[in-house]
């Protein structure tokens, strides 16, 4: 982006000695002042110390008076600064007194003054790792810094992690650092950084590897250890979960916990879209894994050592070991593993004290893949299969919606409300309540017109408490996975009377990070991007020129619409140039030239005239470019809603793509009335054959304008061909008949599970007679399908006997072996893998087992 630079701390002086087009100049300087001092009246203001404002991870900034609506509103009310740093900005900012501390993937961190944005200290920690070593384009050119930090307000100590790279051509040996550093200055204090390195307490048989592992979560501070959160990077195996723990005083680690345990499994990453860690007091940490190898049924509270698809309570114990206290994962776990659907692609969220009955106390809510969200009580997650008939002992169940990425926020007003971001789909509103059975419950009451891309961000609430009139629900969106057309967003946190949340305020900021979430903090916001920019919003805005959004409302599509966007001259300006993106325009005889510039002296102002013309329904977003004679381009947004009466689906067609058979896969697609009076569903004709649909209204139910549902369609091919059919649904309004058609594909592929396994040595080695030895082996399904059910067959030499095993059971114990699945390890998703193992005894042969079968078929150990 052109006209981004450092800000200065010295304004600009100008002659003013030529000839000068003035618009509408200020008269009464007393009473421009006045309205100026109105907007930036100082709202108590707190330090944004972690991810997510908590350790509850609520994204709820309750001590925010200066960020009003009506406040941001205005005309004064804009960019601060645009500061350009080295490497891409994924963590979320803090912010520490009077600056902002912003880590990069260079590994570079920054203390910005809050203000203006000029860079006060920056410091390198180390060469950046390429993310093509692993070849993941996921996260480029380089990782370095990517979780949010952890400030520490007692010790005025900023903690952080960094991914370094070794030097070596191959990059095998990077490090993952913990810093600790004074945020004055970004000095490393002493006896830091930490490496992280060891074994997990509960699986010593495998060693951290800093290769296969990307630290995304936010961090979390409690009880002088720093916990931070492992997953692996584009799923390159092994990888897997860990949670380890740094002391703030020892400098050394406390704790290191795996999520999955034995020599060869692999998986169940925490990475949860950059949400952090939760606590919701001393000794308590929660988060979600992601694919690998789900628990068995059972209940939460019994120890598994496969926690992949999972919601998990970790205790913190008496000598800062970690220990699994809890669990709670869907009864479905299997599937959401074979489609790719996991919970951990959001972040838990824990409600405040307060919101919750006798029962069910202290919440949490959990969002995923398959566009769920799961409210669970913190005291007992539930297990796995632990409800009615076998069925999730979740507290509640709210959608599906669309996927579900990034983390939730909740706001305290109103009664309470949750608030997510669909994949393609709205902002959404949950009002919490209880049922009439008592049981907490979250509803949905309201969400947006707009839809937003895949990687959009996760919401934010700034407030002054629960007064309704001073609330707003932040979000950065973008147009798809590249992060295109960033905007930060501000919206309506209620509902109004046909349940939709407002678009307050926009602006946009470049290409924005995946799952972005901004920071704010005493009246101003920031926000970090892929572009490698800092912006920070407030009042007084300090730009050149300034304007509020424009938003146009409802269009129909195939006409257009017109108002006046007023920017406002800051200083002594020459505009060369106006234009307009995204459905938008500007009259061309509005448009000045370098050769015929327009002039607007400070605090004059200019209306550009401006025609939005849709072409599609829903939410559009544009911008106004205006060019300035010093080379510097200013954007503002527009926005704009396309209706036409009828139905519109998103996406537009539901596309499996290749799905093995013996297995099924799941989409979800929201339909909205995208016109501007109710429509009432005539009928309605679901797809056929190896389809099937759900969640879809019966004839007669009526849609009000902007109002949707959700319905879900599931794949499940019988034979190796491609299906298609259509979802169509006929409805009218106004005396008029609308007719949808949503196409529907995929195609069948053979599946079948395949198994392999392999061993290190099957030679015993030396044993003395009457003493034992163990041999492990690894299964893998290397097939496209799941594989339900194996047993592996052998034979031991004479006068060996098994003593005991592990994750199989072996029967008998010497001569023919079979060694079958124990309830736990026999569902294996493609990928998956499982150890098992045994001890022996011999009476004096000590040679290898032989003649292997695998699930009926001969095969050898590789």
């Amino acid at each position: 982006m052109a006209g981004l630079s450092i800000p200065s701390r010295r304004g600009r002086h100008r002659d003013g000695r030529r000839e000068r087009l003035t618009a509408v100049v200020a008269v009464a300087a007393a009473a421009l002042i006045g309205t100026v001092i109105s907007l930036v009246t100082p709202s108590a203001r707190a330090d944004q110390n972690t991810q997510g404002v908590d350790n509850l991870r609520t994204n709820w900034d309750p001590n925010e008076s200066g960020l009003s609506p009506a406040v941001v509103q205005s005309s004064g009310f804009g960019r601060l600064f645009a500061t350009r740093l080295e490497g891409q900005i994924y963590a979320q900012p803090l912010v520490v007194g009077d600056q902002v501390i912003a880590v990069t993937e260079s590994n570079t961190a920054y203390g910005l003054d809050r203000t203006t944005g000029a860079i006060e200290w920056s410091r390198n920690y180390g060469p950046a790792w390429p993310a093509s070593a692993i070849g993941c384009g996921d996260l480029t050119p380089t990782l370095g810094a990517t979780a949010t930090p952890v400030y520490d307000s007692t010790t005025h100590t900023v903690y952080f992690t960094t991914k370094v790279d070794d030097g070596t051509s191959t990059h095998r040996h990077p490090n993952w650092l913990m810093h600790a550093v004074d945020p004055a200055s970004g000095t490393e204090l002493p006896g830091w950084p930490v490496t992280i390195a060891g074994r997990a307490a509960n699986d010593p048989s495998v060693s951290f590897d800093p290769y296969y592992e990307q630290q995304r979560p936010g961090l979390l501070l409690m009880g002088g250890v720093v916990y931070a959160g492992f997953g692996g990077h584009c799923d390159a195996r092994p990888y897997r979960g860990y949670v380890v723990g740094v002391s703030t005083t020892e400098h050394s680690i406390t704790s290191m916990w795996a999520t999955e345990t034995g020599a060869s499994v692999s998986g169940a990453g925490i990475w949860q879209s950059g949400g952090g860690l939760v606590s919701d007091g001393d000794g308590r940490i929660f988060f979600s894994t992601g694919n690998g190898i789900s628990p068995a049924p059972g209940p939460g509270k019994t120890v598994q050592g496969t926690l992949a698809e999972s919601v998990v309570r970790l205790q913190v114990n008496a000598d800062k070991s970690l220990s699994t206290a809890d669990f709670f994962s869907p009864g479905d776990a299997a599937t959401l593993d074979l489609n790719d659907q996991d919970i951990s692609s959001g972040a838990p969220m824990a409600l405040p004290d307060g919101f919750g009955t006798g029962e069910h106390p202290h919440l949490l809510v959990q969002q995923g893949k398959d566009g769920r969200v799961f409210l669970l009580d913190r005291d007992n997650l539930g297990g796995m299969g632990q409800g009615a008939s076998g069925g999730d002992a979740a507290v509640g169940v709210t959608g599906p919606y669309q996927g579900l990425w990034g983390h939730p926020a909740f706001w305290g007003g109103d009664g309470g409300y949750v608030y997510l971001v669909g994949n393609y789909g709205p902002l959404r509103a949950l009002r919490y309540g209880v049922s009439s059975g008592g049981t907490p419950a979250l509803t949905l009451t309201g969400q947006s017109q707009d839809s937003f891309g895949y990687t959009s961000g996760s919401p934010m609430v700034t407030s002054n408490g629960r007064d309704d009139s001073s609330a707003l629900v932040w979000m950065v969106s973008a147009d798809h996975a590249s992060g295109a057309n960033g905007t930060l967003r501000a919206y309506s946190p209620v509902p109004d009377s046909r349940g939709l949340l407002q678009l307050l305020w926009s602006a946009p900021i470049g290409t924005a990070t995946k799952f972005s979430t901004p920071a704010a903090s005493g009246g101003k916001v920031y926000v970090g991007t892929r572009d490698g920019v800092l912006y920070g919003f407030g009042s007084p805005a300090r730009t050149a020129l300034t304007a509020a959004p424009l938003d146009f409302g409802q269009v129909a599509v195939g006409s257009s619409g017109s108002a006046d966007m007023t920017l406002t001259a800051t200083q002594d300006v020459d505009i060369t140039g106006l234009s307009a993106s995204g459905g938008f325009s500007v009259a061309p005889l509005s448009v000045p030239t370098a050769g015929q510039p327009t002039a607007l002296a400070a605090d004059a102002t200019l209306d550009v005239p401006v025609t939005f013309t849709p072409t599609t329904t829903g939410g559009v977003n544009g911008t106004l470019t205006a060019n300035l004679s010093d080379g510097q381009r200013l954007v503002f947004a527009l926005h704009g809603v396309g209706t036409k009466p009828g139905l519109g689906p998103a996406p537009d067609a539901m596309r499996f793509g290749e799905i093995p058979t013996g297995s099924s896969s799941t989409l979800n697609l929201q339909i909205t009335n995208t016109g501007t009076a109710a429509e009432t569903i005539d009928s309605v004709t679901p797809p056929s054959g190896p389809f099937a649909a759900s969640g879809i209204p019966a004839a007669g139910t009526v849609l009000p304008a902007g109002g949707s549902f959700v319905a879900s369609v599931t794949y499940t091919p019988t034979g190796s061909t491609a299906d298609s059919d259509a979802l169509v649904i006929t409805s009218s309004s106004g005396g008029a008949a609308h007719s949808l058609s949503v196409p529907v594909n995929g195609t069948g592929i053979t599946g079948q599970g395949h198994l392999e396994f392999s061993s290190d040595s099957l030679d015993f080695g030396s044993v003395p007679i009457g003493s034992s030895k163990s041999l492990s082996f690894t299964i893998t399904n290397t097939g496209n399908s799941a594989v339900n059910g194996w047993s592996l067959a052998f034979a031991l030499p004479g006068g060996q006997t098994i003593t005991s095993g592990w994750n199989a059971t072996y029967s008998p114990t010497s001569g023919q072996v079979t060694a079958t699945n124990v309830s736990y390890n026999g569902a294996l998703a493609p990928g998956q893998s499982t150890t098992i193992g045994f001890q022996a005894t011999h009476t004096g042969n000590a040679a290898a087992p032989s003649g292997f079968t695998f699930n009926g078929a001969t095969c050898s150990a590789g």
